[in-house]
């Protein structure tokens, strides 16, 4: 089914909108495909357009242009441009090699190794913080990532900000155990570290992720569709966006979820995997990258974000944000897929050639789908 997304993004990028808009059709049909858009662009307009399918799986609302979807990883890239603008903005007190222990000081207890963790390492999933699978090892952090999810909850953005100060420092204190390696690794894909990186610019602005954002990221940039949370919390019928949905393979079921404090992510894990927005805002937000306008973000700035900092599993590069391509002699290729179970998203960016690629579903697109 990926293969089909990748089919559906090379058409987008070289096709014709009726071309699209039948593989689209052909792709629905095939692989039972619930809702879904896909759009294409060149600096910061659209060169085409498509969308198939429905909001809801027990509705005949359609799916709309304006319609926001749920971002989950693929919005990691729009996490790190804030964190440059605040370092760029904060004339040296807080640096991409700032560490935990500079930022929190006595305010919080760091352990080792987690004290000479830099934001840009946190960025790079390199900065020692645990993900799903230690979750698991030990009844403790279940229990702890139970509350995080009971917690979660989208009235009061004051309190995610207090939620992600606690889970920084529960965090940073924990016991490696007698495996380090194991348990506190280093260059480890988590569902965390952004989170811990910006309760760092938290701590620093005095302010809340849903207000840096939207000062630093969303109206500079024009997007007022993008948000915090999921896509909607309206539980009304016909539904007034997308709704979430399980899937299975074959196409057998969709079930539609909710909206409600616990329908995606948890609240204070939405610098990981939290951030909503409709194409036209997605592409606006994306599109910075491919300008790499300097009233925004300097060009060192910008050569931090999308050049690659990592190699994550001997497998593949990584920058803030951005899995990189780099076997193209000569364009780079920045791209981030993102799904939570319930959702899919993907973004695709290569300012070499100045055009970008997003997409995005309202249940998670997995293989054998196809009937």
């Amino acid at each position: 089914l990926r293969l089909s997304v990748l089919a559906l993004c090379i058409i987008a990028t070289f096709g014709q909108n009726d071309e699209l808009q039948a593989f689209m059709d052909q792709a629905q049909e095939d692989y039972k495909m619930l809702g879904m858009t896909i759009g294409a662009f060149k600096g910061n307009e659209w060169t085409m357009r498509g969308r198939i399918g429905v909001r809801h799986a027990d509705d005949p609302t359609p799916i709309g242009e304006d319609d926001k979807f749920y971002l989950s990883d693929a919005g990691r890239s729009i996490t790190a441009m804030l964190a440059a603008r605040i370092v760029e903005q904060s004339e040296g007190r807080i640096t991409w090699l700032s560490t935990i222990a500079d930022v929190f000081g006595e305010s919080i207890t760091v352990l080792s190794p987690f004290t000479e963790a830099t934001l840009l390492d946190l960025f790079l999933h390199s900065g020692h913080i645990l993900d799903f699978e230690q979750v698991m090892m030990t009844e403790e952090l279940m229990e702890w990532y139970d509350q995080v999810w009971a917690s979660s909850q989208w009235d009061m953005p004051e309190d995610n900000m207090q939620q992600r100060m606690e889970m920084t420092e529960f965090i940073v204190n924990m016991d490696c155990g007698d495996d380090p390696e194991e348990m506190c690794a280093e260059g480890r894909y988590s569902k965390f570290t952004y989170t811990v990186a910006v309760a760092m610019l938290e701590k620093f602005t005095g302010k809340s992720f849903d207000v840096l954002l939207n000062e630093q990221v969303f109206g500079p940039l024009n997007a007022p569709d993008c948000g915090l949370g999921p896509n909607t919390l309206d539980q009304s019928l016909p539904p007034q966006q997308p709704w979430s949905h399980f899937s299975g393979p074959w196409g057998v079921y969709d079930i539609p979820v909710l909206p409600g404090n616990q329908s995606n992510m948890p609240s204070s894990m939405t610098p990981d995997d939290g951030i909503h927005c409709s194409m036209e805002s997605w592409k606006n937000v994306l599109s910075a990258h491919l300008a790499k306008n300097e009233t925004f973000l300097t060009e060192k700035s910008w050569s931090i974000l999308q050049d690659p900092g990592v190699n994550l599993y001997d497998s593949f590069d990584y920058a803030p944000g951005f899995i990189v391509d780099t076997s193209n002699p000569f364009v780079n290729v920045l791209q981030h897929p993102g799904g939570d179970q319930k959702d899919y998203a993907q973004c695709i960016v290569v300012p070499g050639a100045n055009v970008g690629i997003v997409v995005a579903a309202n249940q998670n697109l997995q293989e054998g789908m196809r009937q």
